[in-house]
């Protein structure tokens, strides 16, 4: 230190003596408050200072090598230079290390017996954590005030606050870090991601490469896979300044509802195999029956065989709709299309001419009311073709399906010249409308009725709007 003070300073032998006493005390110093502590004097050029001692504690030291000798520039220092120009202690002083680490350093002045600043006990500490403490709350607290402009938008447009309310929610600052993860958040972090939230690059999980990317690709809803979880992920950005500063970043947890959808579109591949299977069956049961007629002479015998093999297929076109399609319901307009398409086919002569229509609204009926719906317009049509049109060499057939008033309506007319048997007399002769009654009437709950309109023979049928809640 005495070497140092003749070479860069003016201080004589006796104040050179008191920084001497001072620098044996710097270890104890350094140690008890784990900071580096340094002894500066004052230049002889009148601005900067020379760094004469320097104490470092055992563990977190600021320095890798000795600074002392060398010259502590004003500029660099100017909590230093404040002390010796005004002879005042100062407090808390952020700057810059010589090797390039954030510091706060606090001055205290040594004078000797005449008063005069002969040179400056520095203490400084480490504030890069603080610093980043610091920034990361500047960044929540934007991240709050873009929030609150955030929520004030979504109740603007029909969202709510109560739609992220479970979710997990975490801030990524402008380079994709994670700056806050509430607990849903971090517990999905820690257990998909590895590692704690903090300062983590999510964004990188996602396959982003930038905030701006991340933003746009996210502003809707997007699912993510981590493993066997599945999560729904949405961007909010966050502006600060006019320019992005990061983003509020929405996480739901939808593994289980996916689990679920599995475990439904599973259940639905066997039901569908099993209205396979019945309508296959069906099938078999219609070709064995078919055999059974071509062994008999009788026209009468073939006819009624024909009739049971015309409503076996009724029902499997049933089966085979719900072995295709969803299984709650089904559209009663394409049945009865279907229907009327195939027992034309079977029952029309080889001359006459059938002129066939369908109209009216799309009508999905609930699966328990499709069998009985499938008989009941099998059994119409077969009617219509067997008594009304009959022999005619031409002759036509319209169904109308329709909702309305709370029920639903299908209407089958035919240009038969009278009807086919008085319904009136309730007549059990005639199974075919015996048929029709019984499962309207009593297990559908509705209505029907049989007569003559402008010249055509019209069947009307209307029964109640039923759902599977209704049903079970």
């Amino acid at each position: 230190m005495r070497d140092l003070c003749l070479q860069y300073t003016d201080l004589t032998d006796a104040d050179i003596d008191l920084l001497e006493k001072m620098e044996a005390q710097l270890p104890f110093i350094a140690e008890l408050t784990e900071t580096d502590i340094f002894i500066d004097g004052p230049a002889n050029n009148g601005v900067d200072a020379i760094v004469l001692a320097w104490a470092r504690p055992e563990k977190h030291s600021l320095y890798g090598h000795s600074v002392v000798g060398e010259i502590a520039y004003a500029t660099r220092e100017p909590a230093v230079y404040q002390t010796f120009s005004t002879g005042e202690m100062v407090r808390n002083v952020r700057g810059v290390s010589q090797e390039g680490v954030p510091i706060a350093q606090t001055v205290v002045p040594l004078r000797n017996n005449a008063g005069r600043v002969v040179g400056v006990l520095i203490m400084e500490k480490d504030i890069s954590e603080e610093i980043r403490q610091e920034a990361r709350f500047e960044f929540l607290s934007e991240a709050a005030d873009q929030l609150s402009n955030t929520l004030m938008a979504l109740s603007m447009t029909g969202s709510s606050w109560e739609e992220w309310l479970g979710n997990g929610l975490f801030v990524l600052n402008h380079q994709g870090e994670v700056t806050y993860a509430n607990r849903n958040a971090a517990r999905m972090y820690r257990q998909y991601c590895g590692g704690e939230p903090l300062g983590g690059r999510l964004m990188d999980r996602l396959a982003c490469r930038s905030m701006e990317e991340l933003v746009e690709k996210l502003s809707n809803p997007m699912e993510f896979e981590f493993g066997a979880a599945s999560f729904i992920f949405q961007a909010h950005a966050l502006v600060a300044y006019g320019g992005l500063s990061g983003c509020v970043l929405s996480m739901q947890d939808v593994s289980e509802l996916r689990r679920k959808e599995r475990e439904l579109n599973a259940q639905s591949a066997a039901i569908r195999e099993i209205h396979h299977r019945v309508k296959n069956n069906l099938q078999n049961v219609v070709a064995l029956l078919r055999i059974q007629m071509n062994r008999s002479q009788s026209k009468v015998v073939k006819t009624e065989f024909n009739t049971c093999i015309n409503r076996i297929l009724a029902i499997s076109q049933v089966h085979d709709v719900f072995a295709h399609q969803n299984w709650d319901y089904i559209d009663l307009k394409e049945l009865a299309e279907y229907i009327l398409n195939k027992l034309i086919e079977a029952f029309s002569m080889p001359r006459q001419k059938i002129a066939a229509s369908i109209r009216g609204q799309t009508v999905r009926i609930d699966a328990a009311q499709a069998v009985p719906m499938a008989l009941v317009i099998n059994e119409l049509v077969t009617n219509s073709l067997k008594h009304g049109i009959k022999s005619s060499p031409y002759g036509e057939i319209s169904i109308l399906v329709e909702e309305a008033g709370g029920k639903n309506h299908i209407v089958v007319a035919d240009s038969g010249k009278e009807l086919a048997l008085d319904w009136a007399d309730e007549k059990r002769t005639n199974m075919g409308l015996y048929i029709v009654k019984l499962l309207i009437c009593d297990q559908l709950q509705g209505s029907f009725r049989l007569e003559r309109v402008g010249g055509a023979t019209v069947a009307t049928v209307s029964f109640p709007i039923c759902n599977a809640e209704e049903t079970a």
